[in-house]
């Protein structure tokens, strides 16, 4: 009996393990895009749920609690952006200041044209202090800001930094107006490779000025 049912179990196991990762990649796509537009308070589990197009009751089932879930939203992205910019990559390293600087620049304005949600959520969040912009900011942001003052060789002000980050976010942010006012998907790659080298001569300054902003 054992030789002729375990065979039939494996293969069923697998399959309710794949239909498992499926749905929770649906409830984090689905809690990415609300997160991102409306915002964690204005975005109900049942709302993501609904979103999803899943059963009711599986994001307590997969992720416990929608500020567990909308964590894991939060990571997810940012593990994206660490692969693209290749923070861990010893290559980079090795580049010089000046060249490291707009490789990392041009990274983080591609991945911004991928992934727009992950601005987007920044902007919704930065606009109250709560305990969601505290752990962005302290798990992730400030990290970043620190790694890009160690590339310049400098403190990074305010005004510099909310310019460089407009300058290379804003556009995908208003894909549809972009297109409408110019008839340009800015998410194309052609786009991207110019508004990306348009920006790096934009902030070309940034490394090698010794006079501070």
């Amino acid at each position: 009996m054992t030789a002729i049912t375990e065979p039939r179990r494996a293969p069923r196991k697998r399959a309710e393990q794949q239909r498992a990762k499926e749905t929770r990649a649906h409830l984090l796509k689905a809690a990415t895009d609300l997160f991102s537009t409306f915002g964690y308070d204005g975005v109900s589990i049942r709302t993501i749920e609904a979103h999803a197009e899943v059963k009711r009751g599986l994001v307590a089932h997969h992720f416990g609690t929608k500020e567990a879930l909308w964590k894991a939203v939060v990571e997810d992205m940012f593990a994206d952006m660490s692969r693209l910019l290749g923070e861990d990559d010893p290559a980079l390293a090795d580049l010089p200041a000046e060249a490291r600087f707009q490789a990392y620049l041009s990274a983080f304005i591609r991945f911004s044209a991928a992934r727009p949600e992950i601005n987007r959520m920044m902007v919704q969040e930065g606009k109250a202090k709560s305990w969601r912009l505290d752990y962005l900011l302290e798990r992730f942001v400030r990290p970043r800001v620190d790694w890009t003052q160690e590339i310049v060789g400098k403190e990074v002000d305010p005004h510099t930094h909310y310019m460089m980050i407009g300058a290379a976010t804003f556009v995908f942010d208003v894909e549809f107006e972009c297109e409408a006012l110019f008839g340009i998907n800015p998410r194309s790659e052609e786009f991207v490779r110019q508004h990306a080298k348009a920006v790096c001569n934009l902030f070309a300054d940034l490394v090698h000025s010794s006079s501070g902003y």
